[in-house]
């Protein structure tokens, strides 16, 4: 049996080299084929000029509403772009059953004035990646800090 691939979608520019660190790093966790699609374009229509941010369940919604992407088993949109839930200040992603959309600005230590550190981004990039996949495949948040499915703010 051919196992359906898990696909990684760049909605507006993402660094390909996060893209490709992904492509390499998730398939040795998940032991899933991950498929990197064509970019989309620019999320314009999920911007909330009030607050500055991108509404994530709107990008989330554009993915599950792709004919295109109908035929993954999993779907991941990477935003660089500050995301936002109406009862929340931030998310850094938002998944349902089969797609997921994750931010990457607030994973990177620039955000917080801090030095850059290719290294830390890298892996904050595929935990929060897992995090996400982990809830299209119905797990829930864990209340251990260590654990990958820990809510973090």
């Amino acid at each position: 049996m051919i196992a359906l691939p898990i696909s990684i979608i760049p909605v507006g520019p993402i660094d390909p080299t996060v893209l490709n660190n992904l492509q390499a790093d998730l398939p040795l966790i998940l032991q899933k084929p991950i498929r990197l699609e064509a970019g989309l374009d620019e999320p314009a229509y999920a911007y909330h000029p009030g607050r500055r941010q991108f509404r994530s369940t709107a990008i989330l919604q554009d993915l599950l509403e792709r004919p295109e992407l109908r035929h993954y088993e999993r779907i991941l949109g990477l935003v660089d772009h500050d995301l936002f839930v109406p009862e929340l200040n931030f998310v850094f992603g938002e998944a349902s059953s089969r797609a997921a959309v994750m931010a990457l600005p607030r994973l990177r230590e620039t955000f917080y004035g801090r030095p850059g550190d290719s290294g830390l981004f890298r892996r904050r990039v595929l935990t929060e990646a897992v995090h996400e996949l982990g809830h299209t495949f119905g797990l829930g948040h864990c209340r251990r800090p260590a654990c990958v499915m820990f809510f973090s703010n």
